[in-house]
């Protein structure tokens, strides 16, 4: 049998593309033994999970420092007042008149509340401040557990009327006092309602021999 040129070429174009063919597939299958990892290295909000408590107890840490770092000075957090340095006009007169102003006889003093700043006052007879009451919306994420791990066991501890009232001597001047709803059952670790710093000094009354508060 004569063999033509068509022939031999139509016989190299067929033996071409079958191993053309046979190449592909088994860059195929390479490929699917051997996938590419998902995301490219790039870390998963599943990877970083883990890591979210110990970044929100950093920053409970902090605040709790702060907050005890600025008692030492007789202050709260987010205002420049200063316990026994400041009078209740200097309040006024920067703030403006309070809106509930009231003699609270078990506490030794009047309290002046400025509820859209989140702020109380206890000021003595002499207008000298001598308690401020802080209800900053940062302090109510901080759950009691989280107080009595950083700050250690409180000088002072008590449940009454619904609250636990947990108190740490700051210094030879200034106390610290944090308040709580009283653990239960369904909520056995509270978060913080508010938190005061106090100057017992600023409540003795010596002339009525009233030795003020110690708490």
């Amino acid at each position: 049998m004569t063999v033509t040129k068509n022939s031999i070429l139509l016989k190299l174009l067929i033996t071409f593309f079958m191993t053309l063919t046979l190449i592909t597939g088994c860059v195929s299958n390479d490929d699917n033994d051997n996938p590419s990892p998902p995301g490219n290295g790039i870390q998963t909000p599943d990877d970083t999970s883990e890591e979210q408590p110990s970044q929100s107890d950093d920053s409970k840490k902090i605040l709790l420092d702060t907050i005890m770092n600025l008692a030492k000075e007789g202050k709260v957090i987010n205002i420049s007042f200063t316990l026994k340095t400041n009078v209740i006009e200097d309040v006024e007169k920067e703030w403006g008149e309070p809106e509930t102003s009231d003699w609270i006889p078990e506490a030794k003093g009047t309290y002046s509340t400025y509820p859209s700043k989140g702020i109380g006052f206890g000021w003595n007879k002499g207008s000298q401040l001598f308690e401020i009451r802080s209800f900053d919306s940062e302090i109510k994420k901080i759950p009691l557990s989280e107080v009595k791990n950083i700050f250690g066991t409180p000088d002072y501890d008590v449940k009454v009327n619904g609250e636990e009232i947990i108190g740490y001597v700051v210094n030879e001047e200034f106390k610290i006092l944090l308040v709580f709803p009283e653990p239960t059952t369904s909520s056995p670790d509270p978060l913080m309602d508010h938190y005061s710093v106090f100057y017992p000094r600023g409540t003795v009354n010596q002339m009525a021999n009233d030795p003020g508060r110690e708490w």
